[in-house]
């Protein structure tokens, strides 16, 4: 590439990075003046700029999302480095435990004509580890496509640590397979691990969460609307597919344009299965344009509307927590506070997580989610940490015994059960002891040997590396109920189980005995 070939790429470069902006520059630094307390109940994190957020109950009892952190000074999506974790005992405090990984943390030590970044990660609890799912995006900047657009790469990564509140470190730089971003990480009833991510792919994980088991499949949605953020919530037993759409992102949003019946709009929407992998039925909305129905707001001083309503982004994550689902999104409602108090849209790429109820119509159909500026109501949980399960009270049905304190699971099957377990308003993990097998799992049912399916612990060498202890987490574990444990061991010997408990069923303080 000669010298004028060199400054004609670069020019087209700039313009590309300039005009590309979702209605808004990429670059955009519109400065944070104002440094008043911010007035509103949402967005729940307010001293610094959040997106993306992955929530899930984690092993103490609370909510936990990790975030990825829009910058302060502005430029765009280059400019996102790092992770935060938050939790949370209510739904309404969030507290921050800092930034758990950078781009630092994986960038080679020289690197020239590349911009990395890490955009929208998810995170989660397996057998005494937590893994951070981390996609890496680098803009190579010495490189233009013929039509003036950018050249970029992307793909998955998978972090580890043993608290959601330290440093993650590398585990796999990049799952083989991957390519694309916002990767979404789903364990289910049977305690199969999903990964999902990039243009509507998803695989099964290996035990060991950083390599996958099944060859990436593209999943069906029944729609052409999907642009990016998969999210898996599965809900009576349906399997609930969000994203968020293709929109109109050339089109600047203004006080006359903004309710466009034919504007494409930047939304979620959802798409429902009876399996994990598809074929999905489209069935429609999840939440609306950013502002949208939002009336008790502060007003924009061009029309009848809060000022973030004319930018456009969306991301979701679901989580239920003792009883109500929620959805976790972002809005630039923050930057717009922090930079005229609330007399401009705020920038779209200094974004903020909210938090609203995400509820249901008779027939089980998503109601369009609600947003409000005063975020959620706080939830009180009143019910013990953990339930321990006591052998002596265990009714043995078939193929075990009682030994002492524990239980022996004697050839391929066996059961027992417990009466009368009141689980409340939900417990999220269930955990044993067990000795004499590496090839075993533990259905937990309710109510009947083929009752409903809240969790299955899978018992594998893997799962067995640090101690005897497995355990996994349990969806739609509350109410009273008889509980029946269901063991199958492929290698047919005797193994003996004790140390059976529900937890996570109430908020716990970090680093406690009772966390894992």
């Amino acid at each position: 590439m000669n010298q004028i070939q060199k400054t004609i790429t670069l020019i087209l470069l700039s313009l590309s990075i300039c005009t590309i902006g979702f209605g808004q520059a990429v670059g955009s630094k519109k400065k944070n003046v104002n440094t008043k307390p911010y007035p509103l109940g949402n967005p729940v994190v307010k001293h610094m700029y959040t997106a993306d957020a992955s929530p899930h109950v984690m092993p103490d009892g609370k909510v936990w999302m990790v975030t990825s952190v829009d910058s302060d000074n502005g430029g765009g999506y280059e400019t996102m480095h790092s992770y935060h974790t938050f939790s949370s005992s209510d739904m309404v405090n969030w507290t921050d435990h800092g930034e758990v990984f950078h781009v630092d943390d994986i960038m080679p030590e020289e690197v020239e004509n590349e911009k990395w970044a890490l955009w929208a990660p998810d995170m989660v609890y397996r057998n005494g580890q937590y893994y951070l799912y981390y996609p890496v995006r680098i803009l190579h900047t010495d490189t233009v496509r013929a039509n003036g657009g950018r050249v970029t790469s992307s793909y998955i990564g998978v972090a580890v640590s043993d608290s959601p509140d330290e440093k993650f470190k590398v585990l796999n730089p990049k799952i083989e397979g991957t390519k694309g971003i916002d990767p979404a990480i789903f364990i289910d009833d049977d305690g199969t691990p999903y990964l999902y991510w990039g243009r509507h792919m998803g695989a099964v994980l290996k035990e060991n969460m950083q390599e996958f088991a099944t060859k990436p499949v593209s999943i069906e949605l029944g729609t052409d609307r999907f642009m990016e953020a998969p999210w898996m919530n599965k809900r009576n037993g349906e399997y609930h597919f969000s994203y968020h759409t293709k929109y109109d992102w050339k089109v600047k949003l203004t006080k006359d344009n903004h309710n466009d019946p034919n504007r494409k709009k930047s939304e979620l929407a959802y798409s429902v299965s009876q399996s994990p992998l598809g074929p999905f039925e489209y069935k429609g909305t999840l939440n609306h344009e950013l502002g949208v129905n939002v009336n008790n707001g502060p007003r924009h001083p061009d029309g009848d509307f809060v000022s973030w309503k004319l930018t456009q982004s969306n991301h979701g994550g679901i989580v239920e927590y003792h009883g109500q689902e929620y959805l976790f999104y972002h809005t630039s409602a923050l930057s717009s506070w922090r930079q005229d108090e609330f007399k401009g849209e705020g920038t779209w790429t200094q974004r903020s997580v909210c938090v609203d109820s995400l509820n249901y119509d008779t027939n089980g159909n998503v109601i369009p989610v609600q947003q409000t500026i005063e975020c959620v109501d706080p939830v009180k949980v009143n019910q013990p940490f953990a339930i321990a399960l006591n052998t002596k009270e265990a009714v043995l049905e078939k193929g075990v015994k009682r030994v002492g304190q524990k239980i022996m699971v004697k050839g391929e099957k066996g059961m027992i059960r417990f009466k009368n377990v009141n689980l409340g308003s939900g417990y999220y993990y269930f955990g044993l002891q067990v000795k004499g097998t590496e090839n075993a799992k533990a259905e937990i049912r309710l109510d009947k040997p083929d009752g409903k399916l809240v969790g299955t612990v899978v018992i594998n060498q893997h799962a067995l590396e640090e101690n005897d202890k497995v355990e996994n987490t349990l969806r739609a574990a509350a109410g009273k109920h008889d509980i029946y444990l269901i063991f199958t061991n492929e290698e047919k010997g005797n193994m003996t189980i004790s140390d059976m408990q529900f937890f996570a069923g109430a908020p716990a303080q970090l680093n406690s005995s009772s966390i894992r």
